[in-house]
C-alpha cells in the first residue's frame, strides 16, 4: 500500500487544484467542478472525488507495473540470474572425528551435497555445498607469525616475516604419506581485517616456501610456494547460473554476495610430502615480504593461531529443489499463486520455476503437456500447438502474504472450454527458505546441520557445524532503478576487460553490489586504474608424419 500512496496523492493534488482551472476555462460543461484549493461540505462529494483518486492511482500504477514488467522481461531472457534472490549462505565445518571415529579412512563429499538444520518453526532449512571436502584423519595442530630472523636459514633480504603452519596426522602409528591427499583446502577462518592481512600474506606477498618434518629443525625448500586461492573456479560456484547467463557475472555475484566464499586456500600436501618423506607431522614455513600497502599487517598477524585454520568446510547456500504444490486450473483466473508448500507458505520463497507442465484428465485419457516459458528462444519449434507460461512477482504480496508472491498465468490454444477435462499444474521448483536460515542458532553441541536423507555414508554419522550465522536473502531493487541497471547491463555487454575504461569497470561492479555498504562502496571507489595486457605463449609444435 505504500507503494500505491505517492499515486494516489498526486491524483488527489491534481483533482483538487485542476478541476477549478477546468471549470473557469469550460464553464458550461464544467462549471460545478470543485473551485482550486477548496473542500467540498458535502461529505459524498468528498468521498467520490477520494474513490476516483484512488482508482486513478491504481491504474497509474498498474500502467507503470506493466512498464516495468516489460524490463523484467528483457532481463530474464538475457541476464535471468539478475532478478533472482541472492540466498543465505553460511561456511560450514565437518567434524572429523564425527566423520571418521578414529578410522585412518577418507570418506569424500560431493559439490551439491545437501545438508539440513535442525527444526525452526516446523521447518528445516536445506543448504547444499559448493566445494568437493575430503573427510581425513587429518588437523592442523599449529600456526603462528615469527619475525624473519627467527628463521635457521637464509632468507631473502626483502623477507619480513614467517607463517608456520602444521599438519599432523590423527590416526595412530599412521604416517601422513598414506593419506593419498593431494591437495588439502582449508578455510581461513576470523576478523575480516585479519583474515585480508593473512590472505594477502599468503596469495601476494609470499616469497619462498619450506618444509620441516616432525620438529627436527631442519628446514628443506620447497621449489615454489604450495599455497593458492580457492574458489574461483567453475566448479567451485555457489550459484548454477543458467547457460544464458554470462559466467563472468557469477563470480561478481557471489564476491559481494558472499565475499567469505573467496576465504579458502588450496595447500598442495603432495609436494610438502614428496620434500619430508615420511613422517606423522609436518610444518610448512612461508616467508612474506613486507606488506608496505599495510603496514598493520605483521601486528594483525601475531595472533595466528591454528583456529584460522579450519579444514574439511565449505561454503553451503540454502539453495534446493523441490515439487511445488499442485495448481488446479478452472480457467477462471489470469494467474495462480505459485507455493512451495501449503502448509508454511511463509517459509519458503522461489528463486526460479524450473519446469511446468499440465496435466489433462479427460474422460478418454489423461495426458501430460509441457509448458514453456513464453519469453524464452522456442518460439518456433512447433508454431502449431501454442503453451506457455508467465511468471511474476508482487512485491506487495510479498510484504502481505509471503510465500504467495509469485504468480503463474498459462497461454492455451488447445484450451477446450466445452470439453469435460480437469486440468492440474505441475511445477519444478528451486526454492529458499526466505530470511529463516538467519534466525538459526549455531555452534550446538552436536552440530548445526546435518547430511539430508537416509544415506549414512557408511555407517558414519557425518554432522557440520556452522561457523558464522547465515546471511539473509538478497535481492536486487525492482523499482524504476531497474530500467537503468538493464540499460547499463547492455552498455557493458559488449565490452571485455581489456577494453572497458574505469567508469565502466565501476559500473559493473555496482550493478552486481547487492548489499551496498560502506565497505562494499570503497572498495570500488579504491579502484584507480585498469590495465589489461596479452600474454604470449610459446606453443611446441609436434610434426607427424604423413
Amino acid at each position: 500500500m505504500e507503494e500505491l500512496l505517492p499515486y494516489y496523492e498526486r491524483e488527489l493534488s491534481h483533482l483538487r487544484h485542476y478541476s477549478g482551472d477546468f471549470a473557469r476555462r469550460f464553464p458550461k460543461i464544467a462549471g460545478h467542478l470543485l473551485p482550486a484549493d477548496e473542500h467540498s461540505d458535502d461529505p459524498y462529494v468528498e468521498q467520490l472525488v477520494q474513490a476516483i483518486a484512488m482508482l486513478d492511482a491504481r491504474i497509474g500504477k498498474k500502467l507503470k507495473d506493466d512498464y516495468l514488467h516489460g524490463v523484467e522481461a528483457l532481463l530474464d531472457v538475457m541476464h535471468p540470474h539478475y532478478l533472482r534472490p541472492f540466498p543465505g549462505c553460511s561456511i560450514a565445518q565437518f567434524s572429523v572425528a564425527t566423520a571418521t571415529g578414529g578410522k585412518p579412512n577418507i570418506h569424500k563429499l560431493a559439490r551439491g551435497t545437501e545438508l539440513v538444520s535442525r527444526s525452526i518453526n516446523g521447518v528445516q532449512c536445506r543448504f547444499k555445498t559448493a566445494y568437493d571436502v575430503t573427510l581425513a584423519p587429518l588437523k592442523v595442530s599449529e600456526a603462528c607469525y615469527v619475525p624473519a630472523a627467527a628463521a635457521p636459514v637464509v632468507l631473502p633480504v626483502n623477507a619480513a616475516g614467517i607463517v608456520s603452519v602444521t599438519f599432523e596426522s590423527t590416526a595412530p602409528h599412521l604416517d601422513l604419506r598414506p593419506l593419498g591427499l593431494r591437495t588439502v583446502r582449508t578455510h581461513l577462518n576470523g576478523e575480516p581485517s585479519f583474515i585480508a592481512a593473512l590472505s594477502d600474506g599468503l596469495f601476494i606477498h609470499a616469497l619462498t616456501s619450506y618444509v620441516e618434518a616432525d620438529g627436527d629443525g631442519r628446514w628443506k625448500p620447497l621449489r615454489s610456494v604450495p599455497v593458492t586461492q580457492a574458489g574461483f573456479d567453475k566448479n567451485d560456484a555457489l550459484l548454477d547460473y543458467p547457460w544464458k547467463s554470462h559466467p563472468a557475472y557469477r563470480p561478481l555475484a557471489e564476491y559481494f554476495g558472499f565475499p567469505e566464499k573467496h576465504d579458502f586456500a588450496d595447500i598442495d600436501l603432495n609436494a610438502i610430502l614428496d620434500a619430508a618423506g615420511a613422517c606423522r607431522r609436518v610444518t610448512l614455513h612461508v616467508a612474506l615480504k613486507e606488506a608496505h600497502g599495510n603496514p598493520h599487517a605483521a601486528r594483525l598477524l601475531d595472533s595466528l593461531s591454528a583456529t584460522h585454520f579450519r579444514l574439511f568446510s565449505t561454503p553451503v547456500i540454502n539453495l534446493f529443489r523441490r515439487p511445488g504444490e499442485p495448481i488446479r486450473v478452472a480457467h477462471r483466473e489470469v494467474a495462480y499463486p505459485v507455493v512451495a508448500d501449503a502448509s508454511r507458505a511463509a517459509s519458503y520463497d522461489i528463486y526460479s520455476i524450473d519446469s511446468v507442465q499440465l496435466v489433462r484428465q479427460t474422460q478418454e485419457r489423461d495426458r501430460v503437456i509441457e509448458f514453456r516459458p513464453i519469453f524464452s528462444q522456442r518460439h518456433g519449434d512447433d508454431p502449431r500447438s501454442v503453451r506457455y507460461w508467465f511468471a511474476r512477482r508482487d512485491p506487495a504480496v510479498a510484504l502481505a502474504s509471503p510465500g504467495y508472491d509469485t504468480e503463474i498465468s498459462v497461454i492455451d490454444t488447445d484450451f477446450d472450454p466445452m470439453a469435460s477435462q480437469t486440468d492440474t499444474l505441475s511445477l519444478e521448483l528451486t526454492c529458499t527458505n526466505r530470511d529463516l536460515p538467519a534466525r538459526l542458532a549455531i555452534g550446538l553441541d552436536g552440530g548445526d546441520l546435518f547430511l539430508r536423507g537416509s544415506d549414512d555414508c557408511g555407517g558414519l554419522s557425518i554432522g557440520a557445524a556452522m561457523l558464522r550465522r547465515p546471511t539473509p536473502t538478497l535481492r536486487f531493487d525492482r523499482t524504476d532503478a531497474l530500467r537503468l541497471r538493464l540499460a547499463t547491463h547492455l552498455a557493458l555487454d559488449h565490452l571485455s576487460l581489456a577494453d572497458m575504461t574505469i567508469e565502466a569497470l565501476k559500473a559493473a561492479l555496482v550493478l552486481y553490489d547487492l548489499r551496498r555498504t560502506a565497505v562494499s562502496s570503497r572498495h570500488i571507489e579504491g579502484i584507480v586504474d585498469v590495465e589489461a595486457r596479452t600474454p604470449g605463449v610459446r606453443l611446441v609444435v609436434v610434426s607427424f608424419e604423413s
